[in-house]
């Protein structure tokens, strides 16, 4: 059931902590199942495809026209605001119940990037800036992180080596260890950090740092299913040590919500995993603040893997 939000729950980014004027911006956007609907989620929804359009990634991050307002807008939503030059506390703020939520503010700036003031132009060109100004960064966190290696074999001891840590303070995205993987998949503040815990898990069996598509899940599934880099896509029932697990959240969502990296295959439909962000336990199972092991992931159900990226591990 969706809960109730007030404007004063959450960040506006120097928008006045008032309801906007534009009536299809009309109430804050928060992630809750059922999903939020209406003309203000459509009307979102094409202005994330057309910001994604003007950097070249509207093929390899679909996003879905359908006023649903689901995980996967939600996270295009992140990327937009992080790119856009948006504070961290904006693009991650939470009403009071924990839902993820898209300000009134966020909203118009994403459809209207023109509104944006100087200080949010300048994070934007910073950002812009960050992969290229700091190429040695990855290869510097790597040796501080000990994450060298030679196969899937040496990415899963990472991950299990990392079960339990836990973001500090809680709901920030952020930790210690937590910031140097964000960092390591190219991103200066907070995100969502599934991607960016297995960015790190496969950079220490071997792979190449994924900055520039992995903090994305659906950029991670049309990475593997185009076969770029070397990357392959894996039906669900042939899933192995070192796959990344792909999952949806039931029928009529977006195709990918949340990653991990797999352990081992139990079954023709289960497999045992780890995964940033997650809960142990019946928690969140794609936001839960925690690297947990999951030896019950199923390729069934209502949180289901859909298929398995497969990394272009060195050969031993």
């Amino acid at each position: 059931m969706a809960a109730t939000t007030t404007h004063h729950d959450v960040a506006h980014d120097g928008v006045a902590h008032v309801p906007s004027q534009d009536p299809s911006v009309h109430r804050p956007l928060v992630l809750v199942d059922p999903p939020l609907e209406g003309r203000d989620v459509a009307n979102l929804q094409r202005a994330l495809v057309a910001r994604l359009k003007a950097r070249g990634l509207d093929d390899d991050i679909p996003v879905a026209v359908h006023g649903k307002f689901t995980c996967g807008t939600a996270l295009a939503a992140v990327d937009a605001q992080y790119v856009l030059g948006l504070r961290s506390d904006t693009y991650m703020s939470r009403d009071a119940q924990g839902h993820r939520v898209v300000t009134e503010g966020a909203q118009l700036i994403i459809r209207q990037p023109g509104r944006r003031d100087a200080r949010q132009l300048q994070r934007a060109k910073q950002r812009a800036d960050h992969e290229a100004a700091n190429r040695a960064f990855f290869a510097a966190m790597a040796d501080k992180l000990g994450i060298h290696g030679h196969g899937p074999a040496d990415a899963v001891r990472f991950a299990e080596k990392q079960i339990g840590i836990k973001e500090h303070p809680p709901n920030s995205n952020s930790g210690p260890k937590i910031d140097d993987w964000c960092r390591l998949a190219g991103y200066n503040d907070p995100v969502p950090w599934c991607g960016c815990f297995v960015n790190a898990c496969i950079m220490a069996g071997g792979v190449p740092s994924g900055a520039g598509f992995i903090g994305s899940t659906i950029m991670i599934l049309n990475r593997a299913r185009k076969g770029t880099g070397g990357w392959k896509f894996v039906a669900p029932g042939d899933g192995r040590m070192g796959d990344l697990a792909l999952y949806d959240d039931g029928p009529g969502g977006d195709p990918v919500v949340h990653v991990e990296i797999v352990r081992e295959r139990r079954s023709a439909t289960m497999y045992s995993t780890v995964g940033g962000n997650t809960s142990s336990g019946n928690g969140s199972p794609s936001e839960g603040g925690m690297v947990a092991r999951h030896d019950n992931r199923s390729t069934t159900g209502g949180f289901h893997i859909i298929g398995f990226a497969r990394p272009p591990y060195p050969r031993p």
